[in-house]
């Protein structure tokens, strides 16, 4: 599911004046075809479309995500939704991706109530040490100087990985996936060493807790 405050895919792109960029950005998931834009915003509008459409996520436009907390018997983020309409709902999800490319609100972390996710240590550049099943795929900040003018490729890297994440949970059933206070690396700092340390998902510095309400459900169908 994509959450976008916009009507249609596209961020920053689709803003009057959008200027363009490299030429070499393309796609890391093998199944996609297109994989190289002529560097304008109109090819980077339909470079960012292509992955959703091709693998069958659901798309909700003039939509905007105003709250989110972690459900740790239940093993899901709730995220606050508001609708093209200004109806409010609450959804469920087994991991939440933050791809604002901006400054996002305040969310809730169980245990710090109004801590701000930017100011959270990230693993690698990407994973939110402390809450789990929390990803960041937004490009580099301002002052990741080397990554300057790569913030499509950094962004695309750390979109793949999580394709990698999201599969540890399939494997492991509903729970949460959090790093280790002791064992979280920063972000390389050159665009090669991140896609290395991306391209592959590492359980030494992680741990993995079932959700206690799936656990009970187990125990149940057991005893019958």
């Amino acid at each position: 599911m994509l959450f976008e405050r916009r009507n249609v895919i596209g961020g920053r792109f689709l803003d009057p004046g959008a200027q363009d960029v490299s030429r070499r950005y393309h796609h890391r998931t093998p199944y996609l075809k297109i994989t190289r834009t002529d560097g304008s915003p109109a090819s980077m509008v339909k470079h960012l479309t292509a992955p959703v459409k091709a693998s069958g996520a659901v798309f909700r436009g003039s939509t905007e995500v105003t709250a989110a907390h972690f459900d740790e018997p239940e093993g899901k983020w709730v995220l606050t939704v508001v609708g093209p309409d200004g109806t409010e709902t609450q959804e469920s999800f087994d991991v939440l991706v933050r791809a604002t490319g901006e400054p996002s609100p305040w969310i809730e972390v169980p245990g710090r109530k109004n801590q701000n996710v930017d100011e959270l240590y990230l693993h690698h550049g990407v994973e939110v040490v402390g809450p789990p099943n929390l990803l960041f795929v937004d490009g580099p900040h301002a002052s990741d100087a080397r990554l300057k003018g790569k913030s499509m490729a950094v962004a695309e890297a750390r979109a793949d990985y999580c394709r990698r994440y999201v599969r540890q949970l399939e494997i492991r059933g509903p729970g949460a996936i959090t790093v280790k206070q002791d064992r979280w690396l920063v972000q390389p700092g050159m665009l090669s060493g991140l896609k290395s340390v991306l391209q592959e998902f590492d359980a030494y510095p992680h741990a993995f807790k079932q959700a206690s309400n799936y656990v009970q459900e187990d125990r149940r169908a057991a005893r019958h």
